[in-house]
C-alpha cells in the first residue's frame, strides 16, 4: 500500500510537471476555453447569485480542472483563462507543492474573482509567476449547502472559489499555489 501510494503521488508530480513544460497549443487553448465556459457554467447554476457577482469582477480567473494528490508530500496543477469582460485575455498553468498533513486526491474547478483593479494588475504584470500568500492574500469564500453565497469576504480584492470536488483530499489550502502566463504557441 505504501509503495502504490507513493508511486501514484510521483506519477501525478510527473504528469504535472510534464503538462506544465509541454507547448501550449492554440487547440490547447480552444478546448480550455471550453472548459472553462462549462465551468462558469455550472458555478452560476450550483450558486445563487453568482451572476451579479461576476458581473462585477474587473476579472475573473477560471480553473476548469485542478489535479491535487499527495501523502505528507503533495503536487497540484492545472491551466486557467483570465478573462474580462467576459472574454478571455490570457491563460496561466496553475501549480503547487505541498507538505504537511495530507492525503489522498481530488480534482476540483477554481474561479479567482479580482474585485480590485490593482490585485487584478499586480496578477497580470507580474514579472514572472503570482503566488498566493505572497503575492496577494486570497480570500476563500463558502458556498452554502443551499448554493448561497457566504457574504463575508465578498468585497476582498481577491475571492477564491471552489467547486464541483471531487475524490477525497484532507488539505483544504490555497496557500502556495503559484500561477504562472502561458503563450500560445
Amino acid at each position: 500500500m505504501k509503495y502504490t501510494l507513493t508511486t501514484m503521488i510521483l506519477a501525478l508530480g510527473l504528469l504535472l510537471t510534464g503538462q506544465a513544460m509541454a507547448a501550449f497549443t492554440a487547440a490547447d487553448a480552444a478546448e480550455l476555453d471550453k472548459e472553462a465556459t462549462a465551468a462558469v457554467a455550472r458555478f452560476q447554476s450550483e450558486t445563487s447569485d453568482s451572476e451579479a457577482l461576476l458581473d462585477h469582477a474587473k476579472a475573473i480567473l477560471v480553473c476548469p480542472k485542478i489535479t491535487k494528490g499527495g501523502f505528507i508530500i503533495g503536487v497540484e496543477g492545472g491551466k486557467c483563462v483570465l478573462r474580462e469582460g467576459g472574454k478571455t485575455i490570457e491563460y496561466y498553468a496553475n501549480r503547487a507543492g505541498k507538505f504537511g498533513w495530507l492525503a489522498g486526491i481530488q480534482w476540483y474547478s477554481l474561479i479567482l474573482v479580482f474585485n480590485d483593479q490593482a490585485a487584478l494588475d499586480k496578477f497580470r504584470t507580474g514579472e514572472h509567476e503570482w503566488e498566493v500568500g505572497v503575492d496577494a492574500s486570497v480570500a476563500v469564500a463558502k458556498v452554502g449547502a443551499s448554493g448561497s453565497l457566504d457574504t463575508t469576504n465578498l468585497q476582498e480584492p481577491v475571492v477564491a472559489y471552489t467547486f464541483g470536488e471531487k475524490g477525497l483530499m484532507a488539505d483544504l489550502s490555497l496557500e502556495g499555489a503559484v500561477f504562472k502566463k502561458l503563450e500560445v504557441k
